[in-house]
Order: structure tokens, then sequence, then C-alpha cells
């Protein structure tokens, strides 16, 4: 071996050293970069040579520059991250709806209805009386407005669900949109040689990003871009190219249904069922359509069963009374049997109210107050109750309780999936750090034995220097 070739290996060593301490420093100033990868350098010996028939090295090269990623954990973080975006979105807006059905203040509906019994009660008491006349007329108006004020807000619970599709919609396009941009420059930078480590750790943070929103899948090509798909297993990301979701109102529900467009462009399709519907209730839009298909229109129909009920089982007892003015008349609209138009009847006044059961003929006397006292067991009476196909005995408060308590058991349901999945998302995220994560201790640790490496194969040069210099005097 000569000079030059000790030249050559000591070169090799200080560019090495060099090469590393440069990965370690990216290491570094990424600490606290989210979704950055440990990197570590991996070297090998370069291809040796002989001298006089023996096997001599030539100092030590690149093989890689390698990164800290486990490919089943990723897997795991994007299933969590869809998890978390689905049990957060829903508890979010059980959170909104659980104050409309709050008892504790004395202007909700199960004290409203309290107060239209006990005022037949009263009227029951003094038939004839005046004030407690007007007391049912005042106490049913309340309750018919409670109805109203409850159908408002559960709508614009529904509404706010629907309005929000659009904006989760435009932010899984934007996230395809950049995954597929990564894929093309990972692509490139592999093809040219390339170390495209840092590409992909930002292809894969976004992919988490992604799942929040929808529950997608994804798959690693040979080529090593990455395939993204929906739940439906429609295409949202290949290659360079990429799908675009977006809304559009649907004329029959006038709700907005999801619509996908095809990369390249093509007939858009509707993707609103498999994207989010039962069994594919994952990431944000997901939860969101759970909130505006599911759980908001299943307590819309049971407070719709519960006017349904007021309105027939009162105007039965009511129409078969008289009231002070010997008229028989229905007290709620007949044709009015949702909460969202229930309303007294218009023609009623105090004097049509029924508080009495007896014959016409006999009103102009003191009369009874059968037709209260029955109207008033009605706060105790059983209905049958009909609900999606299910059928409940129950009276009108322990019907309107169980519904109280379902809105209850939701949102604490909610709140309980959130708290379990946050908690397995950080420990997830725990285990990638321990994995993936950079330890500043031992990259400082590994700067210094860099450092020393490059100083010891810097010294090398200095006495090959040093020995070509001693051969050169002898020359001269």
């Amino acid at each position: 071996m000569g000079i030059n070739n000790l030249l050559n290996i000591a070169t090799s060593g200080v560019t090495m050293a060099r090469v590393a301490m440069e990965v370690t420093s990216e290491n570094i100033a990424n600490v606290n970069t989210p979704g950055y990868s440990r990197q570590k350098t991996i070297f090998e010996t370069a291809p040796i040579t002989n001298a006089n028939g023996f096997p001599l090295g030539t100092g030590v090269q690149l093989a890689t520059v390698q990164r800290s990623h486990d490919e089943l954990l990723q897997l795991q973080l994007v299933k969590g991250n869809s998890q978390y975006g689905e049990s957060e979105t829903k508890q979010t807006a059980l959170a909104q709806i659980e104050p409309f059905f709050n008892e504790v203040t004395n202007d909700g509906l199960g004290q409203t209805m309290e107060d239209f019994f006990n005022s037949w009660q009263d009227l029951s008491i003094t038939p004839q009386g005046s004030a407690e006349r007007q007391a049912v007329l005042s106490r049913s108006q309340v309750l018919v407005d409670t109805f109203h004020q409850l159908n408002t807000n559960l709508n614009d619970s529904l509404a706010g669900a629907d309005r929000s599709l659009d904006g989760i919609s435009a932010d899984i396009t934007a996230k395809a949109k950049s995954i597929a941009s990564l894929n093309e420059q990972i692509l490139q930078t592999e093809r040219l040689g390339g170390n495209a480590n840092e590409l992909r750790d930002q292809r894969d943070y976004l992919t988490q990003e992604l799942a929040k929103k929808a529950g997608v899948s994804y798959a690693e090509q040979a080529d090593g871009t990455l395939t993204v798909s929906l739940p439906g297993g429609e295409p949202l990301v290949q290659g360079n190219t990429f799908a675009t979701l977006s809304t559009e109102v649907d004329a029959g529900t006038g709700l907005n249904k999801v619509m996908l467009t095809p990369a390249g462009g093509g007939a858009a399709t509707d993707v609103t069922a498999t994207i989010g519907g039962p069994a594919n209730s994952l990431g944000e839009i997901g939860g969101t359509l759970q909130v505006r298909d599911e759980i908001v229109p299943g307590y819309l129909a049971k407070l719709d069963e519960m006017a349904r009920q007021l309105v027939t089982s009162v105007n039965a007892h009511h129409s078969s009374g008289y009231g002070l003015d010997g008229t028989q008349n229905d007290f709620f609209d007949p044709a009015k049997v949702t909460s969202a138009d229930i309303a007294l009847n218009s023609s009623l006044t105090a004097n049509k109210i029924a508080a009495a059961g007896q014959d016409p003929t006999t009103v102009s006397g003191p009369g009874n107050n059968t037709g209260a006292v029955a109207l008033a067991k009605l706060k105790s009476a059983s209905l049958t109750f009909s609900v999606d196909g299910t059928t409940t005995s129950a009276t009108m408060s322990s019907f309107y309780n169980a519904f109280v308590s379902s809105v209850g058991i939701d949102t604490e349901n909610a709140a309980n999936s959130t708290a379990q999945n946050g908690s397995f998302l950080r420990q997830l995220n725990a285990l990638r750090e321990s994995n993936s994560g950079v330890s500043l201790d031992e990259e400082v640790a590994n700067l210094i034995k860099y450092q020393r490496a490059f100083e010891a194969s810097a010294k090398v040069i200095n006495a090959a220097s040093d020995m070509l210099d001693t051969v050169m005097g002898l020359i001269r």
C-alpha cells in the first residue's frame, strides 16, 4: 500500500464522518418536527484491493442513510386517527345537543308538559273559572313553543353537520393533492439515486392527518408511490394524480351528498353511503354523517312521536266534551302532529275549552269537571309510542325521561370513546417516538463520536503528509 492509498483511506474517513455529522445535525434540528423519523448513517467497507497478493481495504463508504420507520405502527396510527376523528366529531356535536334537554332549568320540555297537565288539574277544581281556563291556554302555548324550539335546535344541529361536510371534503382533497405531489417528488428523487427520507416522513404524516378526516386505506407501490383509497374502495390518490371530493345538494332531501370526481376528470359519483355509512363510520366525515343521518334524525323521530301522541290523545278526550258555549272542539290542530308544526286549534278560546263532559243542554248551569279530570289523568296514562318500528308503552313523562336519558348516554358513550381512542393514539405516538423519534442525548453522543472520528482521520492525513514530505526530502 502506498502513501496515496493511505491518504485516500483517511479522506474517505473524513468524508463519511462529515456525512454522519450532517445527518446527526439534521436529526437535532428536527427534534420538534411533527412526523419526522430519526435517520442514521449505515457505513460499509469500501471495495478491497490486492497488494502483493494480500487483500487490503481502501477505506469506508456510505451504504445508506436509514430512516427509523415501522410500517405496522404507521398502519395502526392511520386507523387510530380515523377512530379518534370519528368519536371526537360525535362528542362535539352531542355536547352541543345535550343542553337542549337540560331539565335542571324550568323551561325544559319535561317541565312544560308537567305544567300543561297541572293546568288541567287546576281547571278540574274550578271548571268554569276564567283564570284557570286562560292558564290552560297559556301553558298549552308554552308547551307548543317548547316543541318548536327543540325541533329548531335539533334541525340547526343537523344543518350544521351538513354544512361542515363541505369543509371536510375540501380538506380531504387538499391533503390528497399534497400526497400526490409528494409521490411525484419521491419518485423523481429516488430515480436519480437521491435520498427521500424527509419526503416519506411528510407523506406518512399527511396520511395520518388524512385518516383523521376519513377512514382511508393505503398501499405502497413498487416504484415508491403511495396509493390511497376511500372506504368504498374508490381510489383517492394514484401516483401523482388525485381525485376530488366535493358536495352537492340532493334535490330530494335538501342535504349535501359527497361527490367524488376521479383523477383526470370525468363524471362525479355519489360516495356518501360508502365514505361514511354505517359500515364505514370513521374519520370526521364518518362522525359528521352519523350525526346528520342517524343521531339527530333519531332524536327528531322521538320528539315527533311525542307531539303526535299529545295531539291525538288530548284531542280524543277534548273533542268528546263540551265548552261553556256548548260546542265540541279539537284542542290541538289535528292536521299538525309533528314537533315542527304542532299548534293549538286556531278557533279555540277560553270558553271552548271542554272542562265539562255533560250533555250540552245543561252547560248553562254549574257544569261538571269530568272533561278536565280526564285530560289531567293523561299525565299518568299509558300510551303506545312507535319509533322506527319499535313500539313502547309508557306515560308521556316516562317516555320523555327515557328520551333524555338516551341523549345523555349517547353523549357519555361518545366522550368515553373519544377518551379511549385518544389514549390509544397517545400510546401509539409515544411508541413511535421511542422507535423513530429523536433523542437529543443520543444524537449529542453520536455527534461527539463522529467528531472524534473526523479528527482521527484528519490526523491520519497529517501523518501521511509528513511521510510524503520525508520521502520527498530524501529525493532532494
